[in-house]
C-alpha cells in the first residue's frame, strides 16, 4: 500500500513538473519586497525634499523624474537578478530544468501584461502621471494572474491582490498615499507572499 501511495506521488511530481515551472523560490519574494521598500523610502525621501508643501508636479521637474526613473529601474534590476539567482539555485536543488518549454511560457504570459503596462505608464507620464503607480500595480497583477497557470497556483492570489491595490490606488490623487500603496504592492505583499511560499515549499 505505502509503496502505491509512493509511485502515486512520484507520478503527481512528475506531471507537475512537466506542466508548471516549480522553482520558483519564495526568498525571490522576500528579497524583491525588501529592494522595492528600500526604493519607496528613497523616493518618498527626495519627493520630500523637492516638494516640501507637497504639490508634486512632475510635468515641470525632470530632475525628479529621472531620479524616480532611476531609483525604480534599479529597484527592477535588483529584484530580477535574485528572483533569477534563487530560482537557478531552487531548480539545482530540485535537479529540475530553469529553461525549458514551461519556463517560456511562463516568460511570455508575463512579459506581455508587463510590457504593455511599461508602455502605458509612458503615455500616462505626459497626460496623468500621478495614475502610474496604480497603472504598475495593475498590469503586474494582471502578469501576475496571466502566469500563474504555468507556476504556484498561491501566484494568482497575489496577482488578484496587486490587482485590487492598483485600483483603490487609483481613486488617489496624493503622491504620499499613491507611493504607500505601490510600497504595500511591491514591497510587503511581496515579503508576505515570499515568506509563506518559502515554509509551503522549501523549508
Amino acid at each position: 500500500m505505502n509503496q502505491h501511495l509512493q509511485d502515486i506521488s512520484e507520478i503527481r511530481s512528475m506531471m507537475e513538473r512537466s506542466s508548471k515551472f516549480i522553482s520558483l523560490s519564495g526568498l525571490a519574494g522576500i528579497s524583491a519586497g525588501s529592494f522595492a521598500l528600500i526604493g519607496a523610502f528613497l523616493a518618498y525621501n527626495r519627493i520630500l525634499a523637492d516638494n516640501p508643501t507637497n504639490d508634486l508636479d512632475l510635468s515641470h521637474n525632470m530632475p525628479l523624474i529621472e531620479y524616480i526613473f532611476i531609483d525604480g529601474l534599479i529597484v527592477l534590476i535588483l529584484s530580477l537578478s535574485f528572483a533569477m539567482y534563487f530560482s537557478i539555485r531552487n531548480a539545482k536543488k530540485k535537479k529540475a530544468k530553469i529553461w525549458d518549454h514551461t519556463s517560456q511560457r511562463l516568460f511570455v504570459n508575463m512579459a506581455v501584461p508587463l510590457a504593455t503596462g511599461g508602455l502605458f505608464c509612458l503615455i500616462l507620464l505626459n497626460n496623468a502621471p500621478h495614475l502610474i503607480d496604480a497603472a504598475t500595480l495593475v498590469f503586474y497583477g494582471l502578469a501576475l494572474v496571466n502566469a500563474s497557470k504555468y507556476t504556484y497556483e498561491d501566484v494568482r492570489y497575489v496577482g488578484y491582490i496587486e490587482i485590487g491595490l492598483g485600483l483603490v490606488c487609483g481613486f488617489f490623487s496624493n503622491w504620499k498615499l499613491e507611493l504607500l500603496f505601490w510600497a504595500l504592492g511591491f514591497g510587503l505583499v511581496h515579503i508576505v507572499y515570499g515568506l509563506l511560499m518559502y515554509r509551503k515549499y522549501e523549508s
